[in-house]
């Protein structure tokens, strides 16, 4: 929903200053004087007030609600937030916050367990909320960011901090050093709940589920199954009459269950005389050999680090992919890259989908019913010094 009318603090100010001058003849306005003071005061005030009803209308509207208040607009469409796996939950919670530096500075960088990182806040109706860093983490000598996670400090499930949203902290940096921080993904206060765009993505669609029979009404009612990541509709797939649902799950431990709790969500939305045959995607699992290279003078255990965290990045970008995804590579030496910046080259080694050798190059399953994930990433590492690089 668009909001029109609204005014900055700027604009409100030169209004009232404008109008001082032509109404009341007063043109001391200049910064110091009393008219400038008490135009600078009332602009502070009226400026919280559109803001306060900008905030309002948007926490009113389905397209931008988030957290408690996309849960009330749900349920004036009869749309629950469902629950994920603990996997995804667990997932959740893994590095979910950057802290980086300007320039490499000429000792670890220790922040502790227990540092506060929070929302800006630039007006009052805005609430502010904290999260607590989980463990320690250490900005290497000659890094200029670590990764770590952060867990809420607080109760509800008010507040779901989205993507580059937390950008203070409480930590006190070294001298003629300025730490920042920012959190690369939603940062869940229940972990174990729906995210704020796939839910919202369900209500949009709700209208569409009420006309039972079709695709989009079968393919949510599907998607509304605890365990279920994705779900694909292929229509008339043994001919007219018939259909398959192919799932993607969430964990392989649901294999089991998934599909007679499919079927009896799509029993209420399924056309007469069709007949629906449940199948769970084929997982096709990616495994990548690479060697990074890493400038010398780094311990071994931050070594370790480095190729623990871009594998685990590498890991997250392939169970990101569901059905018709094809592997970027490029996208895998970003992931590597991304990590950490102590990496300064990648170099593939070898690259196969369950033990059949691929070819150094993008990579696209054959089956329409297949969808990669993530199987062993291996990375080593080569020491260069900084002559030789």
């Amino acid at each position: 929903m668009t909001i029109y009318g609204t005014k900055n603090r700027s604009e409100i100010l030169v209004g009232i200053l404008n109008s001082l001058e032509k109404n009341a003849g007063i043109s001391a306005v200049y910064p110091g004087s009393i008219a400038r003071a008490f135009a600078e005061a009332f602009s502070s005030e009226l400026s919280d007030i559109y803001e306060s009803l900008r905030f309002t209308m948007s926490q009113s509207n389905l397209t931008t609600a988030s957290g408690r208040n996309l849960d009330l607009v749900g349920a004036l469409y009869g749309i629950g937030r469902k629950s994920v796996t603990t996997s995804t939950s667990n997932e959740r919670q893994s590095f979910n916050i950057q802290f980086f530096i300007d320039k490499v500075h000429s000792m670890d960088i220790y922040i502790p367990k227990g540092t506060l990182v929070y929302n800006d806040v630039s007006n009052y109706i805005m609430k502010q909320y904290s999260f607590k860093l989980s463990a320690d983490v250490i900005i290497a000598k000659g890094s200029t960011r670590v990764y770590g996670r952060v867990e809420p400090n607080f109760n509800d499930n008010a507040y779901v901090a989205p993507r580059n949203s937390l950008t203070r902290h409480n930590f006190i940096s070294p001298a003629t050093v300025i730490l920042f921080c920012t959190n690369p993904k939603e940062v869940y206060s229940d972990i174990s709940a729906e995210s704020d765009d796939n839910y919202r993505r369900r209500i949009l669609a709700s209208m569409k589920t009420k006309s039972p029979g079709t695709a989009e009404s079968v393919r949510f009612a599907a998607l509304s199954v605890k365990g279920v990541r994705d779900v694909k509709i292929r229509e008339a797939s043994y001919g007219i009459g018939s259909c398959d649902v192919i799932v993607v799950p969430e964990v392989s431990s649901l294999l089991k269950s998934l599909p007679e709790s499919i079927l009896m969500a799509i029993s209420s939305v399924k056309p007469v005389g069709v007949r629906f045959n449940v199948r769970i995607a084929e997982k096709v699992n990616i495994n990548i050999s690479a060697t990074i290279t890493i400038p010398a003078g780094n311990s071994e255990a931050v070594v370790n680090a480095v190729k623990n965290q871009a594998s685990l990045f590498v890991k997250r970008y392939l169970n990101s992919l569901s059905i018709g995804d094809a592997v970027s590579l490029n996208q895998v030496e970003q992931q590597i890259k991304l990590a950490s910046d102590l990496i300064r080259n990648v170099t593939f080694n070898a690259f196969n989908a369950d033990g059949k050798e691929l070819p150094l190059k993008d990579f696209q399953p054959i089956k329409v019913t297949e969808y990669v994930a993530a199987g062993t990433v291996t990375l080593n590492s080569v020491i260069i010094s900084g002559s030789s690089y």
